[in-house]
């Protein structure tokens, strides 16, 4: 037993370190285009497109989404090649779904005003 209590005194604040200490690595800003919006099924052109800029620091949970010159604090969740940044309010949530790879964004909202948006982004590491 005192073994095992001094590997846990041991171990326990170096595995603590390694998760506290995650430095971020920078910050990427994605510039995206939303081209097309869908309703009920059916998929429509988006004239004129509508810019957003979605913005995140790795290692952080929490970013930014830019809509229409509107600021917006989201949670950012990290995928399988993939980030998703969520907005969640008392009418509903905003999900936007950047692909790290393509640089595609899917948009999906939920509540009153219920659609799905899609796009292209270009990111860039600040």
């Amino acid at each position: 037993m005192k073994h095992l209590a001094a590997l846990a005194a041991v171990f326990i604040p170096v595995a603590a370190q390694s998760v506290t200490l995650d430095v971020p690595k920078g910050r990427f800003v994605y510039e995206c285009q939303l081209t097309e919006i869908c309703k009920a099924g059916k998929c429509s052109s988006l004239d004129p497109v509508i810019p957003v800029t979605l913005d995140r620091v790795e290692g952080n949970s929490k970013g930014t989404v830019t809509k229409q010159g509107k600021v917006i604090e989201v949670l950012v969740f990290p995928g399988l090649g993939t980030h998703e940044f969520l907005s969640i309010s008392a009418g509903g949530s905003v999900g936007y779904t950047v692909n790290d790879e393509t640089g595609k964004v899917s948009v999906h909202t939920s509540g009153g005003q219920m659609h799905d948006e899609r796009g292209k982004c270009a990111v860039t590491n600040k």
